[in-house]
C-alpha cells in the first residue's frame, strides 16, 4: 500500500497530546459519568431501568449519527469549526440537562449533547491524527488518544459521584457543561488544524489519485468493508452494554456507590495501560493478530464479572475483570482505524471511518436499553452479560475473516 511521508514528528505529537485531553475530558464526563448518574435520576423521576437507558441509548444514538457527517466534512474542510462546534454542543446540552423538568427533556438534552461529543472526539480525532502521524506509528498515536479518554474514565466518575452525591445529579451535569465550555473549546481552538503542507500529510482536501483506496460507493459494495463493521457492531454491542450497566449492576449485588465508582476507575486504568501496551504490540505483531487476543480476553473478563456477589470470589473476580476486560474493552476503537486502513485504503478514510461507525453505532446504541429491558424482566443480570460475552466471542469470526494488508512509510 503506497503511504504518503509525514514529517514535522513534534508538531504532529502535539496535536495528538492535545487531541487526547479533549477526549479525557469530554469521553471522561460524558460517556463514562452516564453510568453513575442512573441511580440518582431514577429515584429523582420515578422511572424504571429501561427508562433511565434510554438516556444512554440516545447520547449514543445521536453522537454515532454526528460521526459519519463529521467525519465526510473532515475529508473536504477545516477542522477547527466543525469540532470546536461540537464542544460548545456538548457544553449547551449539560447546561440544559441540568435543569430538566422531567425524563422527557432530560433525554432530549443529553442527545444534543452526544451530536456534541461525536462531531469533537473518536472521528474527527483519529482523523486528524492520521494527517500528522506516520502510518507505522498511528496504532501507538491512536492508543495515546484513547488514553487520554480512559484517565477521564478513571478521574471523572469518581468526581461525579462524589459531586452527585454531596449537591445533587443537577449540579454534577451544570459543572459538566460548564467545565466542558472552559477547557475544550479553547483547547479546540488550538490543535484542531491539519498539517500546514502536503508533504507533512494529506491536506484537507487531498488530490484522491494520491491516495490507494476506493470510491464510497465502491468501498460499500466490498464485503470486507462489511466484515469490518460486523466486527465493530459486535464488539460495541458487547462492551456498552457491560460498561453502562457496570455501577448499577455491583450497587445490585451489595457494592455502595463510592465502591462501584472505584472499579470504574479500575477499569479506566487499565484501560490506560492496555492501550500503550496493545499499541506497541500492534507496531510488532499487526493490528489484526493483537485484535483476535484483545477480543478472546475480553469475553473471558465479563465471565469473571458474574461472580462478583460470591463472597469467597467476589473481590479477585472484580479484579480480574477490571484487569482484563478493561485493558482490552476498547481495543477494536484503537486499532479498527489501522484495520481499516489496512484493508480499504487511506481514500475516502474519513467517511468510511464514519460511516462504519454510523452504521455500527446505531445498532449498539440500543444495547443498553435492551440490557435494561432484559434486567427488568428477568430481575437479574446474569442473562443480559452472558450474552454480551458471547457476542465478543462472535466478533472473532469476522476478524479472522478480514483480509488487511499491512501499512508501511515510503520514503519521500
Amino acid at each position: 500500500m503506497k503511504i504518503l511521508t509525514h514529517s514535522h514528528p513534534r508538531s504532529g505529537w502535539i496535536v495528538v497530546v492535545g487531541l487526547a485531553v479533549v477526549l479525557c475530558i469530554s469521553f471522561g464526563t460524558t460517556l463514562n459519568a452516564l453510568s453513575v448518574f442512573a441511580p440518582p435520576i431514577m429515584q429523582a423521576f420515578q422511572c424504571s431501568n429501561e427508562q433511565v437507558a434510554r438516556l444512554a441509548t440516545v447520547f449514543l444514538l445521536t453522537m454515532t449519527l454526528a460521526m459519519p457527517a463529521a467525519g465526510w466534512l473532515l475529508d473536504r474542510v477545516s477542522p477547527r469549526p466543525i469540532m470546536t462546534g461540537g464542544a460548545i454542543l456538548t457544553a449547551i446540552g449539560y447546561l440544559i440537562a441540568a435543569h430538566s423538568p422531567d425524563i422527557t427533556v432530560l433525554t432530549v438534552a443529553l442527545g444534543v449533547a452526544g451530536v456534541g461529543v461525536g462531531a469533537s472526539t473518536y472521528v474527527p480525532a483519529i482523523m486528524l491524527s492520521s494527517h500528522w502521524i506516520a502510518p507505522n506509528r498511528q496504532g501507538l498515536a491512536f492508543g495515546i488518544l484513547l488514553a487520554g479518554a480512559a484517565v477521564g474514565a478513571i478521574i471523572f466518575p469518581m468526581l461525579v459521584t462524589h459531586a452527585t452525591n454531596a449537591f445533587g445529579w443537577r449540579y454534577a451535569m451544570e459543572t459538566i457543561g460548564m467545565f466542558v465550555a472552559l477547557t475544550c473549546v479553547p483547547l479546540l481552538l488550538w490543535v484542531a488544524r491539519m498539517p500546514a503542507t502536503r508533504a507533512t500529510a494529506h491536506a484537507a482536501t487531498p488530490d484522491a489519485s494520491l491516495l490507494d483506496g476506493h470510491d464510497i460507493a465502491e468501498a460499500l459494495r466490498m464485503p470486507r468493508y462489511w466484515l469490518w463493521i460486523a466486527m465493530m457492531l459486535l464488539i460495541t454491542l458487547s462492551s456498552l452494554g457491560v460498561y453502562i450497566a457496570l455501577v448499577p449492576y455491583l450497587m445490585s449485588t451489595g457494592y455502595s456507590a463510592e465502591h462501584a465508582a472505584a472499579i470504574y476507575a479500575a477499569v479506566g486504568a487499565s484501560a490506560f495501560v492496555g492501550n500503550f501496551l496493545f499499541g506497541a504490540l500492534s507496531n510488532r505483531w499487526g493490528a489484526k493478530t493483537v485484535l483476535l487476543i484483545g477480543t478472546t480476553a475480553s469475553a473471558g473478563g465479563i465471565l469473571c464479572l458474574l461472580a462478583a456477589h460470591d463472597r469467597a470470589l467476589g473481590m479477585a473476580a472484580i479484579a480480574l475483570f477490571s484487569l482484563i476486560w478493561g485493558s482490552t474493552f476498547n481495543l477494536a476503537n484503537q486499532l479498527s482505524p489501522l484495520l481499516l486502513a489496512e484493508s480499504m485504503g487511506q481514500r475516502n478514510f474519513g467517511s468510511l471511518l464514519g460511516i462504519g461507525n454510523l452504521v455500527s453505532g446505531v445498532g449498539s446504541a440500543f444495547s443498553p436499553e435492551a440490557l435494561g429491558y432484559l434486567v427488568d424482566a428477568t430481575h437479574t443480570y446474569t442473562i443480559a452479560l452472558v450474552l454480551c460475552a458471547a457476542l465478543m466471542a462472535v466478533a472473532l469470526v469476522p476478524i479472522f475473516l478480514l483480509r488487511v494488508t499491512p501499512v508501511r512509510e515510503v520514503a519521500a
